[in-house]
């Protein structure tokens, strides 16, 4: 089967996090209680319980306003990933017919040697299973010919999938099309992600 890569659009993102329940509902992941931390993002960061997160940022414009920009955050599904180089037990693995990096709770110890790991600070323990959790690019769904559940769940089309050469065009394209810094984001690092972006701004101005 063909590499499959996830496309999201910062400049199409609305932050309606119908990707985020999506997500929950999905994996069948229990709610926990939240409360105001000074920010519209919640849950501040990923846990055991939410797999990805709509980031929220402000930043300073040209004119000296505020915009936001929203961000996915998510497991990348690195090509060569630090998670699965050091998983002692195979719990962490390359999914075969994608590319993506899959994760059985059987084998896992717990370890959390992927926590340290990972850069992108993705993989969260899980105290009371003593497991580690993170998105598998909803393989049962790819299993049987559908969509992640958040690329779904989009009503925007911020977030798209498809073979990975189609992608890594229609992100150039979208780039382009946009103009000024917008640019895309992990085509280029450990040795190219399955979770790809094109952001508006530099990647730097990104938290």
């Amino acid at each position: 089967m063909a590499e499959k890569i996830k496309l999201y659009d910062d400049a199409k993102c609305t932050a309606c996090r119908g990707c985020q329940l999506a997500c929950k509902q999905w994996n069948a992941l229990k709610a926990g209680q939240t409360k105001q931390w000074g920010s519209y993002q919640n849950p501040p960061t990923l846990q055991p319980n939410n797999y990805m997160i709509i980031h929220f940022q402000d930043v300073k414009d040209d004119k000296g306003g505020v915009k936001w920009l929203f961000r996915k955050e998510a497991c990348m599904h690195c090509t060569d990933a630090a998670c699965v180089t050091v998983c002692p037990s195979g719990a962490l693995f390359y999914n075969k017919d994608f590319g993506t990096v899959g994760l059985n709770h059987d084998l896992c110890i717990g370890c959390k040697n992927c926590v340290a790991a990972c850069p992108f600070e993705v993989p969260k323990y899980d105290g009371s299973t003593d497991k580690i959790t993170k998105c598998d690019m909803c393989e049962s769904r790819l299993a049987n010919n559908m969509t992640p559940a958040c690329v779904k769940a989009c009503p925007t089309g911020a977030l798209s999938w498809g073979d990975k050469e189609a992608q890594l065009k229609k992100a150039a394209a979208r780039a382009q099309q946009l103009g000024g810094s917008a640019t895309v984001y992990g085509d280029k690092y450990v040795g190219g992600t399955h979770l790809m972006y094109v952001l508006s701004e530099k990647p730097a101005t990104y938290a």
